[in-house]
């Protein structure tokens, strides 16, 4: 629809499979929302006062109806149970071998590490294709981790790691969100996904991220020079 579409466009590998059970759901509620008012509309208009309809021994039950109300929606929700379960499992499933990516949600940012040692602040630079997987924290309050165009989403929790995964399927510019109210300012805290070509993406890591600094340490090797200054070699050793 122009500028104002009326859902976000589909960016990964599960945005697919998550508009198709929505709009399926979607549907089966217009359906059912229909029908039912014109059920309504029908028998309030045949039997309103006046009219000339029967009313001689009316029926007060019918098992064919009764079943066919009774098992034909418990087929559809257990068909939209099991689908709906398959999807949540598959994107809770963290893939092997993902680009793994360190995110800090605090009031009112996204604090972004990579292994190779790159941070961002409410930005987050992938490769197309690629899958992606996100060990996320909260430095305060509750938050939650909202992609719209991936699908993704889910909660950033004080405390506790929690992970999220996605496949970015086009390169792009897509929105990061905090859908947990998090204080005043939840609603500045927006971010950006930068979605890149396999070339564009090694230029970006090769300058620093932008900031030209192709020598920036990684968090293995700053991990290990804080592990030799610490002396943690004396007790943790092999």
């Amino acid at each position: 629809m122009g500028n104002f579409p009326l859902v976000p466009e589909q960016a990964s590998e599960h945005a697919k499979a998550y508009d198709a059970l929505f709009n399926t759901i979607t549907g089966l509620s217009v359906f059912f929302t229909v029908l039912v008012i014109l059920i309504v509309f029908f028998l309030a208009t045949r039997y309103k006062k006046g009219s000339s309809a029967s009313r001689k021994n009316p029926v007060d039950s019918h098992l064919g109806l009764e079943l066919s109300l009774t098992i034909i929606p418990l087929i559809l929700a257990l068909g939209i149970f099991l689908w709906s379960t398959k999807n949540f499992m598959k994107q809770r499933e963290m893939p092997e071998g993902a680009m793994e990516v360190f995110v800090v949600g605090k009031q009112w940012m996204w604090h972004i590490q990579h292994m190779n040692g790159i941070r961002e602040n409410s930005e987050l630079h992938v490769p197309v294709n690629t899958p992606v997987k996100l060990t996320m924290i909260s430095q305060d309050v509750l938050h939650a981790m909202f992609l719209p165009e991936f699908r993704s989403q889910y909660h950033v929790v004080p405390g506790r790691y929690t992970d999220l995964h996605f496949t970015a399927t086009k390169p792009g510019v897509y929105k990061m969100l905090c859908a947990m109210h998090c204080g005043t300012q939840h609603s500045e805290m927006v971010g950006k996904v930068f979605v890149l070509t396999e070339k564009d993406y090694a230029e970006w890591v090769a300058t620093g991220g932008n900031r030209n600094e192709p020598k920036v340490e990684s968090m293995a090797d700053a991990g290990a020079k804080l592990f030799a200054k610490k002396g943690c070699g004396t007790c943790h050793t092999n």
